[in-house]
């Protein structure tokens, strides 16, 4: 029974060097990978573009609040009270739709720029799944998420997945 016990142990040690053996790690700036790609340029111009559009709607929502300031500023001393409560409402309510459009905006600019990115990551993974499976790698850690504090035996395969998606 001794014996059984220290065959098992010497089996499970080698059994572990074995397996560490097999073990083939790889490391790649994803993000890095992301500036390299062709279609990042134009995904870049689309969101310039996008971002203007909702730069001038908001430009155009600040000068028509201007503008109802200025003109209750200039009505005050005829007005009513009455008039003038309506006023302070009316600039209020714009001032909340204001507020509201900033912050659709915001949005609005993330939900495009994921969509826009999404293409191009789903591609970047696909490519470094294949040229892990080709080259045998066991795993790929992503050194542009800072997760990764120290790699030394890894094997970057950044150039492995630019020449897979054919960019130079």
């Amino acid at each position: 029974m001794k014996y059984v016990i220290i065959a098992l142990s010497l089996l499970l040690c080698t059994a572990q060097d074995a397996l560490a053996q097999h073990l083939k790690i790889g490391h790649i700036d994803r993000q890095k990978l992301m500036l390299m790609m062709p279609e990042r340029k134009a995904a870049e111009t689309t969101m310039q573009a996008f971002a203007k559009t909702l730069e001038d709607r908001l430009k155009a929502m600040g000068a028509e609040y201007q503008q109802m300031v200025a003109k209750a500023q200039a009505d005050a001393p005829t007005m009513t009270q009455t008039q003038k409560d309506m006023a302070v409402r009316e600039i209020q309510e714009l001032e909340q739709r204001i507020q509201a459009a900033q912050e659709k905006a915001q949005e609005d600019l993330a939900k495009q720029e994921e969509e826009l990115l999404k293409p191009m990551v789903d591609k970047a993974n696909a490519a470094i799944k294949d040229v892990a499976a080709a080259n045998n790698f066991t795993y790929i850690l992503d050194t542009s998420t800072g997760a990764v504090l120290y790699f030394d035996k890894g094997e970057d395969i950044l150039p492995l997945v630019k020449a897979k998606l054919g960019i130079q």
